[in-house]
């Protein structure tokens, strides 16, 4: 094995701990979610109603569960997504995707604010903590897309492919959709609207994306991610080792 092989060895297996580090905080996160779900220790000794109590004060905590699972999905997805085309990383893209799990792992302290009892779903400013760090979170991928175009002939492979398996037509829009989305909350907030209004904002911003990127990118729905994640793959899995006596 010259050293050429060496380096591309060693630079796959370092890429695969930047992966395996990223999905390791996906996992903790929701890991961590999940365990705040449970009732209070005093349950053990209660009345049939105070359990009943005790079960409608956690649903809260469960919708907002359900609520931050589907999104902390929605980014690992994408996340995968763009590993699944790197052949090499920088120092630019350690920063960049530190700085994005930073704002994902505030996704239970986020999701506390909105879920901690029925009484805390209606202030206005858990909600716009909990919906300004998901665009934190938002931004800070569409960041790091940003950097992986840059650098698409140096850190991916199938370099012509990069801007459509990435999306970035849609995906640099978040540019502009998330400065407006938070003036929409300082507004609702600001005028001391009704604070669920927050949801329907990030709804309607939700829908929008979505539509765009069906279409724009048909043929990235109607193939089945996974089969394209593992067909980009198999580029950077190595080379046979040949031992030598």
């Amino acid at each position: 094995m010259n050293i050429t092989e060496e380096e591309e060895i060693k630079k796959e297996f370092q890429l695969e701990r930047v992966v395996l580090f990223s999905d390791a905080v996906f996992a903790i996160i929701i890991t961590i979610m999940v365990l705040e779900m449970k009732l209070p220790e005093s349950i053990r000794h209660a009345s049939e109603i105070q359990v009943k109590e005790a079960i409608i004060d956690l649903l809260p905590r469960f919708l907002a569960y359900i609520l931050s699972f589907f999104l902390i999905g929605v980014f690992w997805v994408r996340h995968l997504r763009m590993f699944s085309i790197l052949k090499d990383y920088d120092k630019g893209l350690i920063i960049l995707n530190l700085a994005f799990l930073f704002f994902v792992s505030l996704f239970p302290f986020a999701a506390s604010l909105i879920a901690l009892n029925r009484k805390m779903m209606m202030y206005s400013w858990g909600f716009n903590i909990y919906f300004g760090i998901i665009l934190m979170i938002t931004v800070a991928q569409t960041v790091l897309i940003h950097y992986l175009i840059i650098k698409k002939s140096t850190l991916c492979i199938k370099n012509a492919k990069v801007e459509n398996i990435l999306e970035w037509r849609v995906q640099r829009l978040n540019y502009v959709a998330v400065p407006v989305v938070f003036a929409a909350m300082w507004v609702i907030s600001y005028f001391s609207v009704y604070p669920q209004m927050v949801v329907y904002v990030f709804a309607i911003f939700g829908i929008l994306m979505g539509r765009l990127k069906r279409r724009y990118y048909p043929k990235n729905d109607s193939q089945p991610f996974l089969s394209r994640l593992f067909t980009s793959r198999k580029k950077l899995v190595s080379k046979p080792v040949e031992v030598v006596d």
